[in-house]
């Protein structure tokens, strides 16, 4: 195996279940009732990690993008994202929802993006206004975590497994009610190496592309942006080709099979796994200037 015979460019992903085509009507047919939208984007994958099927629908909508997944994603890399998402009257944060440090700053800009709105009804001698936003993005991309982290209690079930959420909900905290949605996926990735970026931090399931097309790619990735991690995490003295590190990291932690042979999917699977969990380093897969 090496990353030269990848089929990168050949394999076409389908991924695209009823609850989602659902879900996407109801965007669509409710988006009136919505004064702003949430997006919530892996701040590992800003890019791979939008739906422009979604993008579409909410185009005329004020948006707060949040990038998410902050403690797995390289911090340098994440707040270029964040300059580069703030614009066309978007305002992007980067935010880590297993601390509480920035629910005043999410609801401060929430206020901001809707001040139009208040003080319309100000004018009006209203003083109280429900703000309704609706939060999108992909699975397992934190949507049910935030509205527990802004609640500060649970309020919503949450899991890290794409697809827990099926139906809308809506959620009120203090003035603002916030719609949780399923996440949705395109129907169709035409681009690869989105699909991979995506299968690589558990948005889709691994089992959607061929193990080895990925474990190449990310050792590829690891090589070229993490070297230094990708070594030290397994023992590696040199850096060789991609099938000779499964090797390697095979010896090392003693994995073989029933024959005596070297397990080489056992290897495949600890470095996606943890790849995904940030156990070998922090990364970014997209990046502004790439």
């Amino acid at each position: 195996m090496n990353s030269e015979s990848s089929s990168i460019n050949k394999t076409k992903i389908n991924w695209f279940p009823g609850h989602m085509k659902k879900a996407l009507n109801k965007i669509s047919d409710n988006l009136k009732i919505f004064d702003f939208v949430i997006e919530l984007l892996d701040s590992r994958i800003p890019l791979s990690s939008k739906n422009d099927y979604v993008e579409k629908i909410i185009t005329n909508k004020p948006k707060l993008i949040l990038l998410t997944k902050t403690d797995l994603s390289d911090e340098n890399e994440t707040q270029k994202w964040v300059k580069y998402l703030t614009q066309n009257g978007n305002i992007a944060l980067a935010i880590n929802l297993k601390t509480n440090g920035d629910i005043t700053k999410i609801i401060d800009t929430i206020n901001i993006l809707c001040k139009d709105k208040k003080d319309k009804a100000l004018k009006k001698g209203i003083k109280n206004v429900t703000l309704r936003g609706l939060i999108i993005g992909i699975p397992n991309v934190g949507k049910s975590t935030l509205i527990n982290y802004l609640a500060k209690k649970s309020i919503t079930k949450v899991a890290n497994t794409p697809g827990l959420t099926r139906n809308i909900r809506f959620v009120r905290i203090k003035d603002i009610e916030l719609a949780d949605t399923p996440g949705v996926l395109e129907p169709q990735y035409e681009d690869q190496k989105k699909a991979i970026n995506l299968a690589l931090v558990g948005s889709i399931k691994n089992e959607i592309l061929p193990k080895e097309e990925l474990v190449n790619y990310c050792l590829d990735f690891l090589k070229q942006y993490y070297l230094y991690a990708l070594k030290s995490r397994y023992k590696l003295e040199e850096i060789t080709d991609n099938y000779q590190i499964l090797e390697k990291i095979s010896k090392n932690r003693g994995f073989f099979n029933k024959n005596n042979e070297l397990n080489i999917e056992k290897a495949i699977d600890v470095i996606l796994n943890e790849f995904k969990n940030g156990v070998i380093t922090k990364f970014s897969l997209e990046r502004v200037d790439a």
